[in-house]
């Protein structure tokens, strides 16, 4: 039996899994606010084929539900893991933070935009022009 350990690099933004004190496999991962985006999960080759991958998902999920996170599942494999073993659901954000991100930005522009077209209204009805 292979010694395995999965732990969270996050000057890299990565989960990492060594085998026997080889680095075999990680998963990258971007954070939003209480939501890290699980992007991708890379095991070395010859790791392949013997559910390496499974262990670091799963090692990382584990990792991250003891920190009272959230997991937005970008990773197919993070998705197939999270399928299979229902104890993870929920752990899953409601919604992608990064579409949140881009609503919450999109609804400031136009409030920013609506503020200047009113302050355009303003000085245009003070100077009479």
């Amino acid at each position: 039996m292979s010694d395995s350990l999965v732990a969270d690099n996050p000057e890299l933004s990565r989960v990492e899994l060594t085998v026997d004190g080889d680095l075999a496999g990680i998963l990258a991962y971007d954070v939003i606010g209480s939501t890290v985006i699980l992007r991708h999960t890379v095991v070395k080759e010859q790791y392949g084929d013997h559910g390496w991958a499974a262990v670091l998902v799963r090692g990382a999920l584990d990792i991250l539900r003891m920190g009272d996170l959230r997991v937005w599942p970008a990773c197919a494999m993070v998705r197939r893991v999270i399928g299979a073993e229902p104890e993870y659901l929920p752990l899953v954000a409601d919604q992608d933070p990064e579409a949140a991100e881009a609503d919450r930005v999109s609804e400031a522009d136009r409030v920013s935009e609506a503020d200047r077209v009113s302050e355009v209204a303003e000085r245009s009805t003070i100077t009479g022009a």
